[in-house]
């Protein structure tokens, strides 16, 4: 007969594992049956052997609880670097008498008990956990389904996976833990850092564009007079101008405007990668005049900020009703279109979540003919622009972003608080000698 494949989402790897409490236990079990060999006191034979019980007690009730018990993984649409991204599951107890108490869901990466330490996206240099998800129910009743939430703190952007869904109980002393391991791979699309931008940057990108915040003079619309044209059949009565009907003896519609939103094309400019960048933190002081090679760290911060940088002016552009195109110069990119809407931007982060520094085009594409803005990691090479071009540089991030990763503003937005001519005066008096 052909051997049944092991469904693991219905059959897990199962183990018993003793935690720090666990191990408590045994050391204290351990001085009181030696206690009660040396004096031969009855009490503590009878304190040892209700330890033992105990212990018994504890392995067969977490083993009984979570037996017939699965889990399935819910991912979300995607996550954003820097922000936590909530990752539900759905736990079903399909016993018909026994509940399960105090479920503690968690996800781990590698081999063994352990394998999350030493592989998976927390121990990765740079990594991109903060650290493991962990969910918990309280209560998970027989026949009964019940959904877990646990919060994920992604840091870098790009692809997340998941490997195994790892859920245990101690339940009800805390001495002896079951462990049923789910492999379910998955992957979660995790967006760049959304940087708070400043008001006049998205304002300014605008009026780089020739067409700017200009209304283009289309006919078709309901805004403005935009002239006249013989009546046509489904035209609306409302439009009829009866005054030069009656001296044309013939019906004359007028026609209204079109608005076209603001537009913006934006250049990413990785065409320059290789080059030592010096960032510009906060504060106006550079770091060390010193370039540092090419793998170092401030290249590559500088061109993560220029691609924090970009998404950022993508969703600003489309939570203010531009119309917004990317192209990315130097690194294997699809060219975006100028185009708004909620799918356009969804697939314009996508791409930008995925860019991948290290494969180069030998020949870059060719600049946009109007880009709007070049965003670059350095402040200068790169592509040429035109001077009505306006180039933004990640590293004076200072200028443009007015809240940072940790929630901090940034110089230019931070309020100051407003002080009274009264107390300028105290502050400019001269101080007495006593």
């Amino acid at each position: 007969m052909p051997r049944r494949l092991r469904d693991p989402l219905t059959h897990p790897k199962s183990r018993l594992e003793i935690g720090p409490g666990g191990m408590m236990f045994f050391v204290v079990t351990g001085l009181i049956l030696a206690v009660a060999i040396y004096s031969q006191a009855n009490l503590l034979f009878w304190a040892f052997g209700l330890m033992i019980g105990s212990l018994l007690v504890s392995a067969m009730m977490s083993w009984q609880m979570l037996s017939g018990v699965s889990v399935q993984r819910m991912l979300p649409s995607h996550g954003v670097a820097n922000e936590m991204t909530v990752l539900r599951y759905t736990l079903v107890n399909r016993k018909r008498w026994l509940p399960a108490f105090g479920v503690v869901v968690s996800e781990s990466w590698g081999r063994g008990a352990n394998g999350w330490r030493k592989a998976g996206p927390v121990v990765e240099k740079p990594r991109r956990l903060k650290g493991r998800p962990h969910g918990w129910v309280l209560h998970l009743g027989p026949n009964q389904r019940v959904q877990a939430e646990a919060p994920c703190w992604p840091v870098r952007r790009g692809q997340l996976r998941f490997e195994k869904i790892v859920v245990s109980t101690s339940f009800p002393f805390g001495i002896v833990r079951r462990v049923l391991m789910f492999e379910q791979p998955g992957q979660l699309l995790v967006y760049p850092h959304l940087y708070r931008l400043n008001r006049r940057v998205l304002f300014k990108l605008s009026e780089a564009d020739p067409h700017g915040r200009k209304r283009l003079e289309r006919a078709g619309g309901h805004e403005e007079f935009f002239g006249l044209r013989e009546y046509r059949p489904g035209d609306s009565l409302k439009t009829i101008d009866w005054k030069r009907s009656a001296k044309t003896s013939k019906l004359i519609s007028r026609e209204m405007t079109q608005p076209s939103p603001p537009k913006i094309m934006l250049a990413l400019d990785l065409s320059q990668v290789d080059e030592p960048v010096v960032i510009k933190p906060r504060g106006g002081l550079f770091k060390s005049a010193k370039a540092k090679n090419k793998t170092g760290d401030d290249t590559d911060l500088a061109v993560e900020r220029a691609i924090r940088l970009a998404a950022s002016v993508v969703c600003d552009a489309y939570f203010h009703g531009y119309q917004i195109g990317v192209v990315v110069l130097g690194v294997p990119c699809t060219p975006f279109p100028v185009h708004h809407s909620l799918p356009h931007r969804t697939r314009i982060l996508d791409a930008l979540s995925q860019l991948d520094v290290q494969y180069r085009m030998k020949d870059s594409a060719p600049m946009p003919g109007l880009p709007s803005v070049v965003i670059r990691p350095g402040s200068s090479g790169g592509v040429s622009v035109r001077p009505t071009t306006m180039v933004l540089s990640a590293a004076d991030m200072d200028q443009y972003v007015s809240e940072f990763e940790d929630g901090t503003e940034s110089a230019l937005t931070r309020r100051v608080a407003p002080t009274s001519r009264r107390d300028e005066m105290l502050e400019r008096q001269p101080v007495r000698p006593a």
